[in-house]
């Protein structure tokens, strides 16, 4: 079934734009002889503030011209009754989302009712003389605001051509993939014979940078996700929640499962396996954990990349100091309370920093039972400094930091096996822990096995200039997935979300211009810096080359991160939640008491 035209006004007839738009500018232009015979009629040597005058110019019409005050009063209502019957069926039809046009509409109809009431009694009542004029020009201008959207998508939103049908399937709805969706869209729009289709095995986009802060309980979790429905509601994309599981370039086919009840009937019919044909393909799958094939990993360890790891460390931390306020044996009780992040990325060190605030700023103050020189967070990296290739000063200052915190780092140092209950080191003796949280980095998603595309040895798909793969043309590879040579230093673009982000606008760019006739771009990436949390009220960023500690740095890493964010609605949540954090305590109840697995979904989207 076909979405609602969410461009139905940038794709509207020329004929329907010139009447909405000659009712539009008539009512207003009615509107305003109105105010001007009201101000002018008995005398047109008064001073010009008019919001002022206009209820004594009213009062004197009802008493001494009451014919043209009723005539006055009733070519108003005929303007404002214009004004909003068109601009509100004009209104619902802008690629606005429901609830701000619910709102805006309501708040220009009681503000027209009022005027309409507040002129009608201002040759009785002194109030409504008074506030006549101060009403009626909010009303107006909130009347007038109603058309300026409708108005500006009418006429100034570029319309696609249409040369020839055209089917965009893309793969991941992680930050290549939303922003390729997005981009396309607002440069497109609706066309009857355009189709953008996002897939991902989620209904929700993830904003992994909070995910640390999510797993601690800084931000409540639902903070970190955004519904892909409530993300495409003003656009014309669809989404498709299935995993997909292969991909055909020849026959131009994605192929996907969709998970069912009674799995085993749905696979012997057939029924859960779709095949989706492409025009265009947008591979951007995103990536997995990269274990380096160490043993034990895999079973034992938590990662840090999904919401359901950040509900598992959640629980895991609280349920930890639960376990060794009962127990009595101090080896036990040690175990529980020692917390071994493998990975000294910013990830790393994020969610090593979010740990040890929790726990002396909330979990030491419920947990008597619990002496504050049992628990322990380290930070285990195999090179010889955390953030490897970061400037050093932003190094040396978050080193700093976190010795300052009291985070523990076991540097130039290699995990060699990980066990239910300790980390195996290459030098020196196991580090005994129930937790083990495993940041060492990414690997690209399985399903690029499956997309019949030559893969580089790192796993991932040679792309050119313009993000396509040789021989590809209508493929499009983005993301972690893609292995892109960065031309001013010579080396593949790190998976990145800024990399993902930036690619995902370039090759919305370029598919317009393709499918207008148009030849694509090079893609030329711009590093704007790098940026961690190290602690509550300290970051350190390298943003654009100023490099900021400490309390600027934090308020720096937040606003960033919140502008990043998808949504209005979200942006307000995230900047509640951190506002209630610096004056109401973090929960410490157990969430979920779900078993973790790591097979319990396939890895790539």
């Amino acid at each position: 079934m076909r979405k609602t035209d969410s461009y139905y006004l940038k794709n509207a007839s020329l004929r329907f734009k010139l009447f909405s738009t000659a009712v539009i500018f008539f009512s207003i232009a009615l509107l305003a002889w109105s105010w001007y015979i009201s101000l002018t009629v008995l005398k047109f040597h008064r001073p010009s503030n008019m919001c002022v005058l206009l209820g004594d110019d009213l009062w004197a019409l009802a008493h001494y011209k009451s014919g043209l005050y009723g005539m006055l009063f009733f070519f108003q209502a005929v303007a404002y009754g214009g004004i909003f019957v068109t601009s509100r069926v004009l209104f619902q039809r802008t690629s606005l989302r429901r609830r701000m046009k619910k709102l805006l509409l309501l708040a220009a109809m009681l503000l027209v009712v009022l005027d309409q009431l507040i002129w009608a009694a201002s040759p009785f009542i002194r109030f409504a003389q008074e506030t006549v004029g101060y009403v009626g020009l909010a009303s107006a201008v909130a009347l007038i605001a109603l058309t300026i959207p409708p108005l500006f998508q009418m006429w100034f939103y570029k319309r696609w051509p249409n040369p020839k049908p055209a089917r965009v399937v893309i793969v991941g709805g992680g930050f290549a993939g939303v922003y390729a969706a997005l981009g396309l869209d607002k440069k497109l729009g609706y066309h009857r014979h355009l189709e953008i289709t996002v897939i991902d095995k989620k209904n929700f986009f993830l904003f992994p940078p909070l995910l640390p802060s999510a797993a601690t309980g800084t931000i409540e979790m639902p903070q970190v996700t955004q519904s892909y429905r409530r993300i495409f509601e003003t656009t014309n994309i669809h989404y498709k929640k299935a995993t997909v599981t292969s991909i055909d370039p020849a026959k131009q086919i994605v192929r996907m499962h969709v998970h069912l009840e009674g799995e085993d009937m749905a696979r012997e019919s057939g029924a859960a396996e779709v095949d989706l044909a492409y025009d265009y393909l947008i591979l951007a799958p995103g990536s997995t954990n990269q274990t380096f094939n160490t043993p034990g990993a895999e079973e034992h360890a938590i990662f840090v990349k999904e919401l359901k790891d950040a509900i598992l460390i959640r629980n895991r931390i609280i349920d930890c100091f639960e376990r060794a306020a009962v127990v009595e044996d101090e080896t036990i009780r040690r175990e529980l309370l020692r917390f071994a992040v493998v990975g000294g990325g910013p990830t790393g060190i994020e969610i090593a920093t979010e740990i040890q605030d929790l726990i002396h700023e909330v979990l030491l103050k419920r947990y008597p039972e619990i002496s504050k020189e049992h628990p322990e967070v380290s930070v285990i990296q195999s090179g010889p400094q955390v953030l490897p290739g970061w400037p050093d000063s932003v190094v040396r200052h978050t080193t700093a930091q976190l010795q300052k915190l009291g985070v523990k780092l076991v540097l130039n140092n290699r995990v060699m096996e990980v066990r239910h209950n300790a980390v195996v080191l290459k030098d020196g003796p196991p580090v005994s822990t129930r937790s083990i949280l495993w940041c060492a980095g990414v690997k690209p998603s399985p399903l690029l096995a499956a997309c019949g595309v030559p893969l580089d040895k790192s796993g991932r798909i040679p792309v050119g200039a313009d993000l396509r793969p040789t021989g590809y043309e209508n493929i499009f590879v983005l993301g972690d997935c893609a292995l892109f040579m960065d031309e001013k230093t010579g080396k593949p673009l790190p998976p990145l979300g800024q990399v993902a982000f930036q690619q995902g606008d370039h090759t919305a760019m370029n598919l317009a211009r393709i499918l207008c006739g148009e030849p694509a771009e090079p893609f030329k990436y711009f590093n704007f810096g790098a940026l961690v949390s190290v602690g509550e009220h300290y970051a350190a960023v390298d943003l654009l080359g100023i490099k900021l500690t400490g309390f600027i740095g934090w308020f720096v890493w937040r606003t960033l991160y919140l502008a990043k964010m998808i949504g209005l609605s979200t942006k307000i949540r995230i900047m509640t939640d951190w506002t209630l954090d610096l004056l109401i305590e973090r929960s410490i109840a157990v969430i979920d008491e779900t078993p973790h697995s790591a097979s319990d979904e396939p890895m790539h989207s």
